[in-house]
């Protein structure tokens, strides 16, 4: 399965880059090129983006600086790109962001997708700037 990671390291605190990027709300602001637009319905996030009317999910765990994404048409087609967010001193953090080349991706979407995942890590690096 292929992979892509890209990462940055920001002059911040872990808690101010986690607390950003862990609230669900802001993605539109630094997933730029995914996220157009998030709201809730009955409950659960939906987002529109390229790709269509999307579910969003975030699993978080702060002390592990961690912050699983899933997202699918429907709640049960769901997958996953992945945010880690590293404690490197009080003002150095790491950020890499995994997204997996799921089976049923074509080669084009994935390659548009590879370029989405730079985009983004560069919109939060920009944003800790």
């Amino acid at each position: 399965m292929e992979s892509i990671t890209e990462t940055c390291v920001v002059s911040k605190s872990k808690s101010e880059v986690f607390d950003f990027l862990s609230d669900i709300e802001n993605m539109p602001i630094w997933s730029t090129e995914f996220v157009k637009e998030i709201f809730q319905e009955g409950g659960k996030y939906k987002a529109k983006t390229p790709l269509g009317l999307l579910f969003i999910k975030f699993d978080i765990d702060k002390d592990a600086g961690t912050i699983d994404i899933y997202a699918g048409p429907t709640e049960e087609q769901m997958t996953g790109g992945f945010l880690r967010v590293i404690d490197f001193s009080p003002s150095k953090t790491g950020i890499m962001l995994t997204f997996f080349k799921y089976s049923d991706v074509p080669d084009d979407l994935w390659k548009t997708f590879c370029i989405w995942i730079k985009k983004e890590v560069g919109n939060i690096c920009k944003r800790f700037s």
